[in-house]
């Protein structure tokens, strides 16, 4: 399977091909969408964001979700610069399906259900989801084809 890796090129550098042009932008936007996630997580993992009431023995669950979960993002950020690789765009995908599944089964277990940052959170991931069924569904690069 081949990557089109774009490390290593000149700042401010986007491709000639407007097809590209727009998939490089909306990558770029998933990567900003995915960073903002990373920082919330982290904020909610240091226990700067409070998104329960009652954290009273969740410190360390809080601290543990909030550093894997902004890992992932972070990751993810760093993957869609680094990469267009249809595959990966759909396991992100499946990613924030499984996210947003997850926030509300488990919100009848927590008090508050809902909180401002899980719900910012859910917006942005939404935002990102949408970008990633298309740069999943469109293709990353055309092939030329032989003549022969």
């Amino acid at each position: 399977m081949r990557t089109n890796l774009h490390l290593g090129r000149p700042r401010g550098w986007v491709p000639a091909d407007p097809r590209l042009r727009l998939r490089w932008r909306v990558r770029l936007a998933g990567a900003a969408l995915a960073f903002a996630n990373a920082v919330v997580y982290a904020l909610i993992g240091m226990g700067v964001a409070r998104v329960v009431e009652d954290a009273a023995g969740a410190g360390v669950s809080l601290a543990v979700f909030g550093a894997m979960a902004g890992t992932a993002f972070l990751l993810g950020a760093a993957l869609l610069v680094a990469l267009d690789n249809r595959p990966a765009w759909l396991v992100g995908a499946a990613f924030q399906l499984f996210a947003s599944v997850a926030y509300v089964d488990v919100a009848p277990q927590r008090t508050p259900a809902y909180e401002p940052w899980g719900i910012g959170l859910k917006v942005a991931q939404a935002a990102l989801l949408v970008l990633l069924v298309y740069l999943a569904l469109t293709p990353a690069h055309r092939r030329a084809r032989s003549a022969a």
